[in-house]
């Protein structure tokens, strides 16, 4: 019951220690791993939970160190503990839901090879790992070490597994604890593999065209209600609120004197008086993924829209050109 006989003192001795020694020292004599999730934090600082619980039981009369392999229970186990004796734990941040562009994107690698799906040590599974990385902190997460990682892709890819008849037909079962969106996203795209393949596509250029230093600099916009959406669309909507452009953009229509949407005609000014005065709205033309990295917008790529005509642009994973908007109003 080594777990059973730790007591406060002695982990208080235990980090006492950690504090003189240093991170390296500590964990090298003792022959402990540093913590990936979960942490006592004590004055401000924050202390391996494993390694300190199996020092401090040095510090208990009649008691040796208690090695990392003696936790039979893991990390776990040890937060318990530390918990009931009033430590504080930090606990990794629970890492958000799959989203649809994310499922869309492991789907299309599922279908690369069903029979034999990459294994959680490819370089196809690395390199998507590292595409939704890149995804949420486009969208402003901050990553754990679980964050969409090698084996929680290949997981995935096991969890729409679950869904293929090719392989239930053969009473066999997968992994079966996905969600609901898998299955959605699955029936979506049944039978539509040329579909899935070139929104996966659409997907993967946007992200990895994506300037990440560029993209924090602009202003947070909620997605456009739409039977579509994703990071295309709110990388394509921060783009378009990039201040300077859109001042830039009206300062210009403004000097012609035709601030009125240029898919419907509709002018805020003649409609709402001083109110609407010098307002409208911006629409950047080109799809995301065009956007290179180094690529500098023209004026010319913006277009002037109503909130309405506006939104109907974004209906679409791909907006919608002027040109399409307008049949939409025939």
């Amino acid at each position: 019951m080594a777990l059973g006989d730790l007591t406060s003192d002695a982990v208080q001795l235990a980090m006492q220690e950690y504090d003189q020694l240093g991170a390296d020292a500590f964990l090298a004599t003792y022959g402990f791993a540093d913590a990936k999730l979960y942490w006592i934090t004590h004055n401000g600082k924050r202390y391996p939970s494993k390694a300190v619980a199996g020092v401090a039981h040095r510090f208990i009369d009649g008691h040796q160190l208690l090695p990392s392999s003696s936790f039979t229970g893991g990390e776990g186990s040890v937060v318990r503990k530390l918990r009931q004796l009033g430590f504080l734990i930090e606990t990794p941040e629970r890492n958000p839901p799959w989203s649809r562009d994310e499922l869309i994107l492991a789907l299309d690698l599922y279908f690369t090879n069903p029979a034999n799906p990459p294994g959680k040590g490819s370089p196809a599974v690395a390199n998507l790992s590292a595409l939704l990385n890149k995804m949420h902190r486009l969208n402003g997460v901050n990553a754990t070490p679980t964050l969409r990682n090698e084996n929680g892709v290949y997981l995935k890819m096991m969890n729409l597994r679950a869904l293929d008849p090719a392989f239930t037909v053969q009473g066999k079962v997968g992994m079966q604890s996905g969600g609901r969106l898998e299955k959605v996203v699955w029936a979506d795209y049944k039978g539509r593999r040329d579909d899935l393949a070139a929104d996966a596509t659409e997907i993967r250029q946007t992200v990895i065209a994506a300037n990440e230093a560029l993209v924090a600099k602009l202003p947070v916009a909620d997605a456009y209600e739409g039977t579509e959406g994703g990071v295309v669309m709110r990388l394509h909507k921060r783009y378009e609120r990039d201040p300077k452009l859109v001042a830039e953009k009206r300062k210009a229509a403004a000097a012609t004197g035709d601030l009125a949407c240029e898919v419907c005609g509709f002018d805020f000014k003649a409609v709402y008086g001083d109110l609407g005065d010098g307002y409208i709205e911006v629409h950047h033309t080109k799809p995301v993924h065009t956007l290179l990295a180094g690529m500098k917008t023209k004026l010319d790529d913006l277009a002037l829209l109503c909130a309405n005509c506006h939104r109907m642009a974004h209906r679409k994973r791909i907006p919608l050109s002027l040109d399409m908007i307008r049949l939409a109003l025939l």
